[in-house]
């Protein structure tokens, strides 16, 4: 489980139409983490989310965004507690925005069946 503090981001997300909460977590490169893009399940305020998480390496720590999938509202500065569920693709780099788009729509996707699939 990861936990922090919903902080203000870059917005690139959020362009793309996929906003993020982004938590600070205080993790050091030097903690192991697995980086990636998973199914997990968010928890604000003793509720449960189904959520796209997005672990990349940032500087000496790392990033933390997650996308929910069935959450509408205002997260800054609220507790965030977020379980990883199930990887589903690792993290990659592209010339266009129209790639990178596409990318984000199919993880989407893909932590969307995960969430069907466990009904």
């Amino acid at each position: 489980m990861y936990s922090g503090i919903v902080v203000k981001g870059e917005g690139v997300a959020k362009k793309f139409g996929f906003p993020t909460a982004n938590i600070d977590c205080q993790l050091k490169k030097s903690t192991k983490v697995a980086t990636g893009v998973f199914a997990a399940i968010s928890t604000v305020e003793k509720k449960k989310y189904n959520s796209t998480l997005i672990i990349l390496p940032k500087g000496d720590s790392y990033k933390f965004e997650i996308h929910f999938l069935d959450f509408v509202g205002d997260l800054y500065g609220k507790y965030l507690e977020v379980d990883l569920v199930q990887k589903v693709s690792e993290i990659e780099r592209y010339d266009s925005e129209e790639e990178l788009l596409e990318k984000i729509r199919h993880d989407v996707e893909m932590v969307k069946e995960v969430f069907s699939s466990r009904k």
